[in-house]
């Protein structure tokens, strides 16, 4: 008994601790660095950029045959016609050059091949580039890109059924007694693309916004700071893409202006959550 008395007693050690969030930061900022130091050489980059280059291209390539198939048997044109066709005489654009037809047809096929290669297009550009990333960059970017495709197509659908018609009724009322309406296929089709693509990209404001705080970029005091200047520049924006008449300014200036601040908000809560962490 009085040797087991005198036997050392083994005392197990305190468990560790959890790793914190700063801890996590700091073994990603390690391996992230590890990483670089054994990336590929430029040369090996320049390669890489080549083949995915050429993987894009490719698919654009393969979406403008599709193109011209479809224009061929479905008539692509009519989709972008049918918001404003109760303007139109006969519901039709009319087609006033020779090569009028087959450049409209040309600038459909491109616009199909660039949205059906689009997913492609985006997957490559992010394999090229993640691999430079910090692994807390990548979980910023990554959902975003989700996100910001959602915002584009909400933009380009507000300009194709909302300031699309509305612009069209304003013009048709320009009418005189020794004129006719009558609008042009490629003038429209310019037109047309035009406002949804700039719609489209303008509704992406939030998500920008929303990537640059999560990096640390921007902070909200900078754009209450700015935001005389950001209604400004909206308003601006409004009258190059929209037609000239009030209604039509207000119809987009007004959502634009809220995305605006909404992306302050947007920025406000990334800033309170980072220092919060």
């Amino acid at each position: 008994m009085e040797e087991d008395k005198n036997k050392p007693v083994k005392v197990e050690p305190p468990p560790a601790p959890p790793p914190t969030v700063y801890d996590r930061d700091k073994e990603e900022d390690e391996e992230d660095e590890r990483s670089r130091r054994s990336e590929m050489p430029f040369l090996d980059h320049l390669e890489e950029l080549r083949r995915r280059i050429l993987w894009c291209l490719g698919s654009i390539f393969v979406g403008i045959v599709i193109g011209f198939y479809l224009n061929s048997q479905y008539d692509l044109l009519q989709i972008l016609v049918e918001p404003v066709s109760p303007y139109l005489e006969g519901g039709k654009l009319q087609i006033l050059k020779p090569t009028e037809g087959f450049m409209i047809a040309l600038k459909l096929s491109l616009g199909f091949g660039l949205l059906l290669a689009s997913p492609l297009i985006i997957y490559h550009i992010w394999a090229f580039v993640a691999p430079a990333l910090l692994r807390k960059e990548r979980r910023v970017i990554f959902p975003l890109l989700f996100a910001s495709i959602f915002m584009f197509i909400l933009g380009a659908v507000m300009a194709y059924f909302i300031t699309l018609p509305i612009g069209m009724a304003f013009f048709s009322k320009f009418q005189f007694a020794s004129t006719e309406f009558r609008l042009a296929a490629g003038a429209y089709l310019d037109m047309a693309l035009k406002m949804v693509l700039i719609t489209g990209i303008v509704f992406e404001l939030p998500i920008a916004i929303l990537m640059l705080a999560r990096l640390g970029i921007i902070s909200p005091e900078f754009m209450r700071s700015k935001r005389r200047q950001a209604i400004i520049a909206i308003m601006i924006l409004c009258m190059m893409v929209t037609p000239p008449d009030p209604g039509s300014m207000i119809l987009v200036g007004v959502p634009m202006i809220f995305l605006y601040e909404l992306s302050v908000w947007i920025a406000y809560v990334v800033a309170h959550k980072r220092e919060k962490a």
